[in-house]
């Protein structure tokens, strides 16, 4: 072991190196990993550490002689020599051992670098991506005139998850395809899709349809979808019939129901010659033992359903067998959920089909499941164990995009934001207009001299409790639209209306001199005309108003085609100031909810005066607040809450100027997107991280409750099944648990079991866990093997047995279910 500082290498000069900091490796794994990744002639197997490194770093061979180079290669390594050892070169490797990977440092990384960049290399530890493969389309087979003169057995294990289907003269099944079956939406039957043939099932136009519930065949017309299909691509010809012996897996404890459907569709609609029935977790441990009357608990982890089935003397027992109805399918739904709530920006990219990779490639079981959280706890442990999943990105390797196709992007970007923008202030124009003119209608009502009634009736049944309350949201909703209708028509403000000819003739007449009527005529005309006279000088502030915006508007064009620079910057600091005016607005309304806040005291001590000047005056006095905008000030003092005006205008200056940033700078939206952060990783981003749930979602078979399923996991169900037995067939039972199922292939599955069983069975008690060699494939071998014994004639059902015996009868063997007749039904007589 050599000690070799870290270090990067400058793409200027390769020699020009940084020191990052510095580590103990192995010199071997470093020459092994530089080897296996770099294009290097070498016309031997020996070869020197500083020939290696010298070629990969700077391009060529390196000369014999080059004392110069080596010295070179050694200050790049950081590696300090003597005088006096200067002359000895460094030792030659046997380079025929390093072309297999190694498990060094440097193996673990998905991306590797050309040029010892080991940051680089170091921070790409545990990073995967989706291989979202797709699965291969089953071939047409020829059928061979050997097959049919033979009449060789046809072996079909038709699984929850996948169908295997073969002949039984071939060691592995020729069809292997999802039993699934596909229809588009809206299509006819004859546009159906079967198994691998489907490209997605992911797709909301598809018609998924399986023929299981659970692991019991309940849709015929699907299956016989699926025999059609296995018949087709076996290459069968023979119209009408199919003369091959099928060997059948069925489900533990298959209703007779269920069978006899089958049988009826295997005989009547195909013409089979004869048929056995197997239960597939049987074949498979036939597959495996050569034995006949070996004892054994089966652990059948399935897609729908795990089975806990009892063997006895090469027997099942099937008053003792039990079911778990979870399977592979509920793990993949349960990572699928886990992801899409972690990650709620990637809901869409976290699909089914991307759920089961993930179980299938990433997840393992516990041994101690509880001391495995508690390591998870751990920061070192989560950098050492997480897997990153790199979901692809516009900025990834490979979809880099051109600058016309960035500038197209960027553009029809900006002109959806404007057309949203432009729709979303039509409709608020729109409803303001329709309120504004209801608001109208009622003070119409008021001008009627012959009916005040209308117009308190009228009232009432706003949110307004009196005629200046009304008069002051007309003149908000006027300033509004005038407003919002000059930015969408992009037109000046309209000019102020000019007064009608009203005369009010009672407010030039003294009040003694008027009459009871007469004086409410007058107030009514005293509010009327302060009401239009309002709303002309609205209208007025409002013109100037907005015409100085238009000039503010021309200054800062002309301010950005002069200085582009400057105008970005001003128009920051706007939106900035804006920003930070609306955040001490909305505190001032929070410390406004509590007592001791120096703005509750504030807005008490005005409420104070206010009340108090009202009381103080020793004559009457005539209640004019709110005519002035004096008035408006104190009201949005002492209730911030209803002042929203002043808000929306801001919005409305905010939206502007977030407009303009997003059509003239191309970082503005990158900091919309960030939250303000400057620095922003967008690989990490797009990336899954794949931390407890690699062992959380498959501790669901061993507790179901994790996702509210009320049942026993695997110990609990195997322990509640062992005491169904005495001491003696305890034993024989645990001195073989056989595994087999897709679930099966989980990292320490045995090794779980076997602490389970420790902890379960009695002190110094024996027994034994074991695997199927191959747990999804072998209840097909096992199918296969009992197809070309001599057993299978014997216990074949024929079509005269079928006739004879109806249909869900059954020849019991050792690999089979157990024959139950159902109850012949009586009628009792009256």
């Amino acid at each position: 072991m050599y000690a070799v500082d870290m270090f990067l290498i400058s793409p200027g000069n390769p020699f020009i190196c940084k020191t990052i900091n510095c580590m103990t490796i192995s010199i071997e794994h470093v020459v092994k990993e530089l080897y296996l990744n770099s294009q290097i002639n070498v016309k031997s197997n020996q070869i020197s550490i500083s020939e290696l490194l010298y070629e990969i770093l700077i391009g060529k061979p390196q000369d014999s002689s080059g004392d110069e180079q080596d010295e070179d290669i050694n200050s790049v390594m950081g590696i300090t020599q003597s005088s006096g050892t200067r002359q000895r070169r460094t030792p030659k490797l046997d380079l025929s051992v390093l072309k297999q990977p190694s498990n060094s440092i440097c193996s673990n990384n998905l991306h590797r670098y050309k040029g010892l960049n080991f940051q680089k290399m170091t921070d790409q530890k545990n990073i995967f991506t989706f291989k979202d493969e797709r699965p291969q389309q089953c071939p047409s087979l020829e059928y061979s005139t050997d097959l049919l003169q033979n009449k060789v057995p046809l072996v079909i294990d038709n699984g929850t998850y996948q169908c295997r289907a073969g002949w039984a003269n071939s060691d592995k099944p020729q069809l292997v395809f999802k039993n699934i079956t596909a229809k588009p939406r809206g299509k006819k039957e004859t546009d159906i899709q079967v198994g691998n043939e489907i490209n997605t099932t992911e797709v909301a136009k598809w018609l998924i349809r399986s023929q299981f519930d659970r692991n019991v065949v309940t849709l015929y017309d699907v299956q016989e979808q699926i025999f059609d299909y296995i018949f087709s691509h076996l290459g069968m010809n023979t119209d009408g019939y199919i003369d091959h012996p099928v060997v059948l897996t069925e489900p533990v404890c298959n209703p007779n129901y269920c069978r006899q459907q089958m049988s009826e569709l295997l005989f009547e609609c195909y013409n089979i010659p004869e048929v056995t029935y197997g239960i597939d977790a049987m074949f498979s441990l036939y597959a495996n033992h050569d034995r006949m009357d070996i004892n054994s608990l089966i652990v059948s982890c399935g897609y729908q359903t795990t089975h806990l089935l009892p063997v006895l003397g090469g027997r099942l027992d099937p008053s003792q067998c039990r079911r778990i109805n979870l399977g592979g399918y509920h793990l993949e739904t349960f990572m699928q959920r886990l992801l899409q709530l972690k990650y709620p920006g990637h809901f869409a990219a976290v699909s089914l089909n991307r759920a089961e990779e993930l179980v299938r490639d990433h997840c393992h079981l516990a041994t101690d499941y509880n001391a495995d959280l508690h390591e998870w706890v751990s920061n070192d442990y989560y950098d050492d164990n997480v897997h990153k999943i790199q979901l692809p990105y516009t900025n990834a390797p490979g979809n880099q995009l051109s600058a016309e196709q960035t500038k197209e992007r960027r553009e029809q970007q900006i002109k959806r934001l404007k057309e949203v923008t432009a729709k979303r202030r039509m409709e608020k124009l729109a409803s303001e207009e329709q309120k504004l003119q209801e608001l109208m209608s009622i003070q119409e009502l008021l001008e009627d001299e012959d009916d005040d009634e209308a117009f308190d009736r009228a009232l009432q049944n706003t949110s307004f409790d009196t005629p200046e309350e009304l008069q002051s949201e007309i003149n908000r909703l006027t300033i509004a639209i005038q407003r919002n209708r000059a930015k969408v028509l992009g037109i000046e403000p309209p000019p102020v209306e000019e007064p009608k000819k009203t005369v009010y003739e009672l407010l030039e007449i003294p009040d003694d001199q008027l009459t009871a009527d007469q004086l409410l005529t007058k107030k009514k005309q005293r509010m009327l005309k302060n009401a239009r006279e309002g709303r002309l000088r609205t209208q007025a502030l409002q013109i100037e108003k907005r015409q100085k915006e238009l000039e503010e508007e021309r200054k800062l064009e002309q301010r950005r085609m002069k200085d582009f620079n400057g105008w970005l910057q001003e128009v920051r600091g706007r939106r900035q100031k804006l920003l930070d005016a609306r955040s001490a607005r909305k505190q001032k309304k929070s410390d406004m909810a509590k007592r001791r806040t120096l703005a509750s005291q504030q807005r008490m001590k005005m409420i104070t005066q206010l009340a108090a000047g009202e009381s103080s005056s020793a004559k009457k006095k005539v209640d004019t607040f709110g005519q002035n905008d004096a008035d408006w000030d104190v009201y949005k003092e002492i209730h911030p809450q209803n002042a929203d005006s002043d808000s929306e205008v801001e919005e409305e200056q905010i939206e502007e100027l977030e407009a303009m940033l997003r059509e003239h700078d191309p970082e503005f939206q990158k900091e919309l997107d960030l939250g303000g952060s400057e620095e922003f990783d967008i690989a990490e981003y797009y990336r899954l991280h794949l931390a407890i749930e690699r062992v959380r979602v498959p501790e669901l078979l061993f507790q179901p409750s994790m996702i509210g399923v009320e049942q026993a996991g695997i110990v609990e169900t195997m322990d509640f099944l062992l005491h169904k037995y005495d001491e003696e067939k305890q034993k024989l039972l645990v001195q073989n648990v056989f595994l087999t199922g897709g679930n099966a292939l989980f990292m320490n599955f045995k090794e779980r079991l076997e602490k389970e069983l420790l902890e379960m069975r009695p002190f110094q008690s024996m027994f034994s866990v074991t695997r199927a060699v191959d747990p999804i494939l072998d209840a097909w071998k096992g199918a296969r093997k009992f197809a070309i014994s001599p057993d299978r004639s014997v216990y074949s059902i024929t079509k005269a047995d079928y006739t004879e015996m109806g249909g869900e009868y059954l020849k019991e063997h050792f690999l089979s279910n157990r024959y139950f007749p159902s109850p012949v039904s009586i009628k009792l007589e009256k």
